[in-house]
């Protein structure tokens, strides 16, 4: 035993292990990143930083435990930076505590961590949304080239008491989006929005298009099933007939 470990635990210092799971897009094969990657924790008594690691493949999940004896009481929010120009892109992150719930921060805002890229800049902040939990389940049309494996998205879910963003539409070593199938995804850490009204669904990247019928969201006790009567396909590509954002009420 080290003895800074003997000297806190004569004065009676509680350590507290922070476990944190860092998820990377997949879309693109260089979302990944081997630069060093720092997290800073904003809680309601204090704030921690430390080094979360240097090895972040894309398509993955990435979980390191870090001990502190430093309080940090509710989060709230995290900054992620590198020391790098090597291109990042993580989609999620999910800090655990040993006691009491995790905490959800998504990507929302689409953003790419790099010292040395016009469209990434070297930190990024992400902060809590809430506790809820929202559920999603779209079918995906039967007519030919309605399913894709090359599209990256996210929506927006509107209440009668605001709006949440989601993460990423994926399940991870699972194919969704199959012609004529259902794809189902659950969100966890959203804000409470009362009873679902509308959903905007975003078209982030990709080299294919999407075409579903409809759209079943459940956010914590309220359910609203929405068609997509105009079948409107959804991509990112200028030359296909569709639109890269759908809202639907």
């Amino acid at each position: 035993m080290n003895s800074a470990l003997c000297l806190c635990l004569l004065l009676g210092v509680a350590f507290t292990d922070v476990t944190v799971r860092t998820t990377t897009e997949g879309w693109y094969k260089y979302s990944g990143t081997s630069d060093t990657i720092t997290i800073t924790i904003y809680g309601s008594s204090n704030d921690i930083s430390f080094t979360l690691g240097n090895d972040f493949p894309s398509d993955q999940t990435v979980e390191m435990t870090y001990e502190t004896d430093v309080h940090i009481g509710k989060v709230h929010c995290i900054d992620l930076e590198t020391d790098g120009d090597d291109w990042w892109w993580p989609r999620t992150v999910v800090i655990d505590f040993e006691e009491g719930s995790p905490t959800y921060f998504y990507n929302t805002a689409n953003q790419k961590l790099s010292t040395n890229d016009r469209d990434a800049s070297p930190m990024m902040w992400m902060c809590k949304q809430g506790s809820q939990k929202c559920s999603l389940s779209a079918e995906t049309a039967s007519q030919k080239h309605s399913g894709t494996s090359n599209l990256v998205m996210m929506s927006t879910i509107y209440g009668t008491k605001g709006a949440t963003m989601t993460g990423i539409f994926d399940n991870q070593e699972i194919d969704d989006f199959n012609l004529g199938e259902v794809s189902s995804f659950e969100f966890f850490g959203m804000k409470s929005i009362g009873y679902v009204r509308c959903i905007a669904i975003r078209a982030l990247a990709g080299t294919d298009a999407w075409l579903f019928t409809t759209m079943n969201v459940t956010c914590g006790v309220s359910t609203k099933t929405f068609s997509n009567t105009e079948s409107t396909w959804l991509s990112v590509d200028p030359n296909d007939d569709a639109e890269t954002y759908l809202k639907l009420c």
